[in-house]
């Protein structure tokens, strides 16, 4: 632990006569106050209570007084952080840390999370107090896992939870499990639930539960139930999610989670509550002029519609998803032209699926997208069946398992294999259908469930 200075606060200077005398103060970090404040969802007044004036906290965050020993307890205690956090870095150590921090933390909240990994990296390379290095290791860990880089982000996040464990920062444990979670859905590993629940347990260990801590972790929960199929599970912790990020009006937060739930209730047949959701997931969007995740909810919506037999509804949302991708130049477009496909072949219109799905093909091929590469091959097959070429079907759809190969991917996996199991049914080839569906159960967490092509979302 850092050493506490109780030098006298060089704003209050010398005690003028016939008063008390110089008052003693803690020295710690800039900004340490009031970023504990802010991430534990709490106002100037809800910190000082009935014990201390706002004023006094406030000079405090800015820095104009030091606190007393007994006022960054009682700020410690009312925010969930260890004293540690609080507390100055030691002579010599790099005064330039917490602006370098600072700018990690920026890169991230805009979206740059290349540019983030790289300053965070850059950081790393100093001479850094443990407390500084712990947060910049667990900052870009975060940065790598949105661009679905787990196996970087992994050893980072060991590090950093090993020190936060052994300063008792429970708070900062509850970010990392909830990290190493994330990490553990892109690699399609079973531990997910176990950190995810881990990271709860820690969660709710805290004094103080810093409401936007708590909705990442109920999210990040929530999708580790979607990745066991558990879909009524799921969608009680999204609910919970959006229950925690309506309280500090967390609208990205809420976006995600809307769309999350708004997948648990499709894959419980619950079309109307699904629309709903994936309805205010696509409001929140436009309010906050995300164009990217816009196009994802105008797809995602058109495809539930879809599915449901609105196909007009349903065309408009995915025509709406395509213009944005042309207009902005997004990525996941291929997946845009394959919810085309599959609304076309449900309303018998072959031609126009079939032109989507090689549209979608050939843009996943360039990019080496081999997710939307494998599901531009299942609506091929699936086309091709409906247009009575069996040996065409047959040849899209082991180009599709092909693709994924024999390691990860297990959700997909398990969707090409049971749909291609389907369809050898129909045919009546029962040995075919048998050795597929044997193949889908393989790949599945829990057997006879149908589960969509989605990816772990990173909050």
């Amino acid at each position: 632990m850092p050493a506490v200075s109780l030098r006298p606060s060089a704003q209050e200077g010398k005690a003028p006569s016939g008063r008390r005398g110089r008052r003693l103060g803690v020295e710690i970090k800039p900004g340490s106050a009031r970023q504990a404040r802010l991430e534990a969802g709490l106002s100037l007044g809800q910190v000082a209570r009935d014990d201390i004036s706002r004023t006094a906290i406030y000079f405090v965050e800015t820095g104009k007084s030091r606190p007393s020993i007994e006022t960054l307890t009682l700020i410690a205690e009312r925010t969930g952080r260890p004293i540690d956090f609080f507390l100055a870095d030691s002579p010599g150590s790099d005064q330039g840390s917490v602006a370098a921090l600072a700018d990690v933390e920026r890169l991230i909240a805009i979206g740059d999370n290349p540019g983030a990994v790289a300053a965070g990296e850059a950081i790393l390379q100093r001479k850094l107090p443990p407390d500084t290095q712990a947060t910049v290791q667990h900052l870009v860990a975060f940065a790598l896992l949105r661009l679905s880089q787990p196996i970087k982000a992994r050893p980072l996040l060991a590090a950093a939870r090993s020190y936060f464990e052994r300063v008792g920062d429970q708070l900062m444990v509850a970010e990392c499990l909830a990290s190493e979670s994330s990490a553990a859905g892109l690699l399609e590993e079973p531990q997910m639930l176990a950190l995810a629940e881990a990271a709860l347990a820690a969660l709710r260990s805290c004094k103080v539960v810093p409401p936007l801590t708590e909705t990442r972790v109920l999210f990040v929960l929530a999708n580790a139930h979607c990745f066991n199929q558990d879909w009524q599970t799921a969608a009680e912790f999204f609910q919970q999610s959006i229950d925690a990020a309506e309280v500090v009006r967390d609208l990205r937060r809420l976006s995600l989670s809307y769309g999350g739930i708004a997948l648990a209730y499709q894959e419980l047949g619950r079309y109307g509550l699904a629309a709903r959701f994936s309805r205010q997931a696509l409001a929140i969007n436009e309010t906050l002029n995300d164009k990217r995740n816009l196009a994802v909810s105008e797809n995602n919506l058109g495809l539930l519609l879809t599915r449901a037999g609105d196909y007009e509804s349903g065309r408009e949302h995915l025509n709406r998803a395509l213009e944005l991708h042309d207009e902005y130049g997004l990525d996941g477009k291929s997946h845009a032209l394959t919810s085309l496909a599959e609304l076309e072949l449900a309303q018998s219109h072959l031609d126009e699926a079939e032109e989507a799905a090689r549209t979608a093909l050939a843009l996943s091929s360039s990019l080496s997208e081999s997710l939307s590469i494998a599901e531009s091959h299942l609506w091929l097959g699936r086309i091709a069946e409906a247009r009575g070429r069996p040996e065409v079907t047959d040849y899209e759809f082991e180009a599709a398992i092909a693709t994924l190969g024999g390691a990860g991917f297990r959700l997909p996996r398990h969707r090409i294999h049971a749909d291609y199991a389907e369809i050898l049914e129909e045919r009546g080839d029962l040995a075919g259908s048998i050795r597929h569906l044997k193949a889908a159960l393989g790949s599945s967490g829990r057997p006879g469930v149908a589960a969509a092509l989605t990816s772990s979302a990173i909050a």
